[in-house]
């Protein structure tokens, strides 16, 4: 269309040409309503989907280094006028990366609304007074066909004419190739525009289209004569595999502004005497890895002075996912050799082990690690061990299928991997066990100490020289704390610190031992001398807030050789929520609070909560109506349960968790009802008062269903002795009677068929086995009259299943969905149907709570010559 000076299109008149493109031509033209220059581009022929898509595409973007869209016309697009030069190499090495960084801005803004360039290309790129402008996203999420094969064919098909057109050398393989497109394509896009701000030069030429395609697709472009880090950068962003890329804008500038302030990998630190070799290796694995920081979000970077080397970064969790962490699941790891992290991440159809590269590319859940726990590595990070489904298994990251070691029982409390082909690990219970990594039968590694109050010992951690560091909790606080022993003689131990949560040996790569432990939420860090296990110095502050399950003794901590650390700082506060059928919140009770399990009384006037302090859990009692809370239990107290007429609550209490009652109202004294070396969890009170149901932690068969006969009228154990309900080689739990007296129908979970599934089956002896979820399940509750059971799916969704239930017979509906459960899994039931099913009591958490990102710390111990946190 040839357009004459002073020629109109609706409002806009015509000044002169600017240029002209493969869809239209492009006009300096003024808006006569707003007496504005802007920028029109008319369409060759009709108005067609490209440009509506352009239009769709850029109105939704409004950022400083885009070109506006101002309005849309029957075949032209009124665009903001920019005055500038395409941009053009070679530039100095800073010019380029700041204009590097702004481009990136500008595809972050529109990576972030599903927006792809498609088209980005130096003529794309205008270098202006104010920085860079980029332009035209008339390709955006335009879908190309695949390329024939053949020379003639593809310069035919691409030209028209034979003749290479400019987009062609900026193209992706998968773009060639014809294959989906997504922000990775303008990475690879944006790595061949960098190329040419460095040299002057494309990344990829050839005499003709085919020649060209064949360098994108089978070649790497000439090497770079710049710093390593940023060579490291460019090369990347060039992957021909779009995993192998950059995987965000965000994540790419993150490491320009690394590779800009470190052109040049730091000195090794002076390495003491008989630990060079280790020390050199350390060092020069941590510049491998941080050469090229990718994958991660920036979480604050500002410039160090130079003699302070320290890079915050931000793991998000995988997109649709959560990061898991609380009572017997979740976890996170930092291979030994620093460069990968490992963590538990929960969401639909993405739950279980994820590994993802701190250089680099997507995060990658590990196939068959449903239900994974407390991750480990081996000592070479070419393997991963953890918990899942009663068993402790590993997996080969090169192969990528989990394989058993050993039956473990239940409620795993970490482990680790020795040099020589040995675990350690431990449970919710006892001592530390030890196992060949090759599959075999564990055998104990340490005892409890009896005369100190010692119930657990757990979170071991590989000391060089043959040692291991593991915590010790006991019902005497003063004797909780941090231990160090010889594997060849685990008796013979010392302890380092008297704490309520586990710490962490850490080489820091500065030529220095530190040991990291908790006081309070923040993470500290003190040198080690750990030949003599003895400390230098004073404790200083690393990170806060770090995350700390109290009962478990457990920080959310992990850190690896050469001073990278990584943790995580979730908000565990939760606030008793009123929902209805359809999720709707009616109102809230009492104040926030680290609620763990938790039971309405049958009126449904009053909770039954467990509480978390440090070291320890109590019950308290909530007045529903009034919000006020008051102190049930005094000598650690978990899962409530009331009596059917509400005046007595079970509970489980002290080493090892046994089973205890008291009256509702606090007076008297709180009295055993069961008497075992075993952990006994108490999980429901029939409505007839004569039954107590409790889950039984035992070696040989993990979790176990219980029946405790009670007396009716006084909620004391009757003479008969405790019988088991459901006691088989799976791991059954969170069993709940049915409503009506006397109970015909018990519903639980259990992992028989792999992943955790609800089942009923009869009372008072089993025999006709149910199945009620399908996909997993958990937590069931029976509502009013029996006639539906609710249920927990997977991915936090609240189910309701109908039932029509016989004498022999359980014919469940298929399940449905009510809402999704606005809490964060941390191991306890999250829900409470009130007696009537129509509102249902939930420990609802704040929205960022669950999805807070993990962090990075890079070089941590230079935080310590800093005393900044």
């Amino acid at each position: 269309m040839t357009l004459a000076t002073g020629t109109r299109l609706g409002p806009y008149e015509i000044i002169a040409p600017i240029g002209a493109g493969g869809m239209g031509e492009v006009w300096k033209a003024r808006d006569t309503r707003l007496d504005r220059t802007v920028a029109l581009k008319v369409s060759k022929a009709d108005f067609g989907e490209r440009f509506e898509r352009e239009a769709r595409a850029v109105a939704a973007l409004n950022h400083p280094n885009i070109g506006t869209l101002y309005d849309v016309g029957p075949n032209y697009l009124v665009m903001e006028y920019v005055e500038g030069v395409p941009l053009k190499g070679p530039l100095p090495l800073e010019k380029a990366v700041t204009y590097a960084g702004q481009i990136l801005d500008a595809l972050d803004a529109a990576h972030r609304k599903g927006i792809t360039h498609r088209d980005l290309k130096p003529a794309n790129i205008l270098v202006t007074k104010q920085g860079i402008k980029l332009l035209d996203f008339g390709l955006a999420k335009h879908q190309a066909a695949p390329l024939a094969e053949g020379g003639a064919t593809l310069s035919k098909a691409l030209t028209g004419e034979g003749q290479i057109v400019g987009t062609l050398q900026y193209m992706s393989p998968e773009q060639l190739q014809g294959k989906d497109v997504d922000a990775r394509s303008d990475i690879f896009a944006f790595g061949c525009v960098l190329y040419e701000m460095l040299t002057g030069k494309r990344a990829f030429e050839g005499e003709s289209a085919a020649s060209v395609i064949a360098a994108i697709l089978e070649r790497e472009p000439a090497p770079l004569t710049v710093a390593p880090p940023l060579e490291r950068i460019v090369k990347r962003s060039l992957a021909k595999d779009p995993d192998q890329r950059f995987q965000t804008a965000r994540d790419l500038k993150a490491a320009l502004g690394w590779a800009l302030e470190h052109p040049a990998a730091p000195a090794a630190a002076p390495a003491r005497p008989g630990r060079r070799r280790g020390r050199l290796a350390l060092a020069l694995g941590a510049t491998l890895v941080f050469g090229a920081i990718a994958g991660l979000t920036i979480s604050s970077f500002r410039r160090p002075r130079a003699e302070v080397r320290t890079y915050r970064l931000e793991i998000d969790p995988p997109e649709g996912s959560r990061f898991i962490f609380g009572n017997n699941i979740g976890g996170l790891a930092l291979s030994p050799d620093g460069r990968t992290a490992a963590y538990i991440a929960s969401g639909t159809g993405k739950s279980g082990l994820w590994t993802r590269a701190l250089d680099g590319g997507a995060a990658r859940l590990i196939a068959g690690t449903e239900g994974a726990a407390y991750p480990f590595w081996s000592p070479d990070s070419n393997a991963l061990a953890f918990f899942a489904g009663g068993k402790l298994s590993r997996v080969d990251l090169a192969e990528g299928a989990p394989s058993p070691i050993c039956d473990y029982g239940s409620g795993p409390r970490g482990g680790a991997w020795s040099g020589d082909g040995c675990i350690i690990y431990a449970l919710l219970a006892g001592g530390l066990f030890q196992v060949s990594t090759s599959r075999g039968t564990p055998t104990p590694l340490t005892t409890l100490d009896a005369s100190l109050g010692e119930n657990s010992h757990r979170w071991p951690q590989i000391l060089p020289g043959g040692r291991f560091l593991y915590f010790v909790r006991s019902e005497k606080p003063e004797n909780s704390g941090v231990y160090v022993a010889s594997l060849a003689q685990p008796a013979d131990r010392r302890r380092l610190l008297t704490t309520d949560a586990n710490a962490l040996f850490a080489p820091g790569g500065d030529g220095r031992d530190y040991l990291l432990w908790l006081r309070g939420g923040t993470l500290m860090a003190q040198e080690l001398d750990a030949g003599a296990l003895k400390f230098k110095g004073e404790p200083r502050p690393v990170a806060d807030p770090v995350a700390n399950i109290g009962n478990m003794g457990q920080m959310n901590v992990a850190v690896s050789a050469g001073g990278v650390l990584l943790y995580g700082a979730f908000n565990l506060t939760s606030q008793f929520t009123w929902l209805d059928r359809m999720g709707k919140r009616l109102g809230v009770v009492g104040e926030p609070n680290e609620y763990g399990i938790f039971r309405l009384s049958p009126d449904g006037s009053r909770i039954a909560a467990a509480r978390d302090r440090p070291g320890t859990t109590d019950v308290w009692l909530l007045d529903v109506d009034r919000g006020v809370s008051s102190r049930f239990t005094s000598n650690a107290g978990q899962y409530p349960i009331w009596s059917p007429d509400g005046r007595t609550i079970a509970f489980s209490s002290r080493a090892p968790w046994n089973l205890f009652r008291q009256d509702a109202s606090g007076a008297g004294n709180e009295q055993r009802l069961s008497n075992s070396p075993n952990i006994q969890l108490a999980t429901d009170w029939s409505p007839d008062g004569k039954w107590g149901l409790f889950l039984e932690i035992v070696p040989d068969t993990g979790r176990d269903l219980w029946v405790l006969p009670m007396t009716p009228n006084e909620g004391k154990m009757a003479e008969d002795k405790p019988r088991p309900y459901l006691r088989t080689r799976y791991n059954e739990s969170n069993g709940r009677f049915s409503p009506e007296p006397p109970p015909h129908w018990v519903a639980y979970q259990s992992d028989e068929s792999g992943p955790q599934e609800v089942y009923i089956d009869a009372f008072p002896l089993p025999r006709v086995k149910t199945m009620i979820s399908t996909g997993g399940g958990l937590y069931p509750q029976w509502g009013a009259g029996g006639r539906e059971l609710f249920y927990v799916s997977p991915d936090f969704k609240l189910m309701v299943v109908d039932l029509n239930l016989k004498v022999d017979s359980v014919k469940p509906s298929a399940p449905r969905e009510l809402f999704r459960l606005p809490v964060v899994d941390d191991g306890y039931c999250p829900y409470d149907a009130a007696p009537d099913g129509r509102r249902f009591l939930v420990r609802a958490t704040p929205e960022h709570g669950a999805s807070r990102p993990l962090t990075v710390i890079v070089n941590w111990p230079a935080l310590l010559k800093e005393g900044k946190k």
